[in-house]
């Protein structure tokens, strides 16, 4: 199982204002608020912390089929600043992330030995509303398989189907203001 998650700072700049009074005590353990305290750049950290508890959120929903919101549930931990791992319960996801000015994109796996296929891309031009789409065409387009679709379960995981038969493929999608993401084991 994989998970991924994607976050445009310029936009998470403009809709969330991270530093309102308890957001902090919400989302983020002690540990982890004391790691955007002590960061250079702390929106930076805010968002890279957010984009792992994501990505390692869609592994655990994957594994065991129940959505939960408690994002301090969720602790994360740094071997280096790409690399690090969030343990939900006694599950631990292995988080690996891309930083720059632009947006932090990390992907979560059960297995840090494991090998994923990963692209984010920037959809500069396109709204809002057919950002998803565009997601999912280009990641099926790189699937090279005919008559394939994508369908959410009852939970909101996404899964392939190909005419009605549902495929074994782990794979995850997101997107975020002006970033787009896919990646799959």
């Amino acid at each position: 199982m994989i998970g991924n998650d994607i976050v445009d700072l310029k936009q998470a700049a403009k809709d969330s204002n991270w530093k309102r009074p308890r957001f902090l005590d919400k989302v983020f353990t002690v540990e982890e608020q004391q790691l955007i305290a002590d960061a250079k750049n702390q929106h930076q950290m805010v968002w890279l912390l957010w984009s792992m508890k994501e990505a390692a959120y869609k592994v655990n929903v994957q594994q065991f089929g129940k959505r939960f919101f408690n994002p301090k549930r969720l602790e994360c931990e740094f071997v280096s600043l790409e690399k690090g791992q969030v343990v939900i319960d006694f599950e631990t996801y292995f988080t690996s992330s891309e930083i720059s000015k632009d947006y932090v994109y990390t992907v979560a796996v059960l297995n840090p030995k494991q090998s994923y296929k990963s692209e984010w891309f920037r959809d500069k031009k396109l709204e809002i509303s057919k950002q998803s789409d565009h997601l999912q065409n280009r990641f099926l387009k790189a699937l090279n398989l005919d008559l394939t679709t994508i369908i959410k379960n009852n939970v909101g995981v996404p899964k392939l189907y190909c005419n009605t038969k549902v495929l074994n493929t782990s794979f995850s999608l997101t997107h975020h203001g002006a970033f787009s993401g896919y990646t799959m084991l």
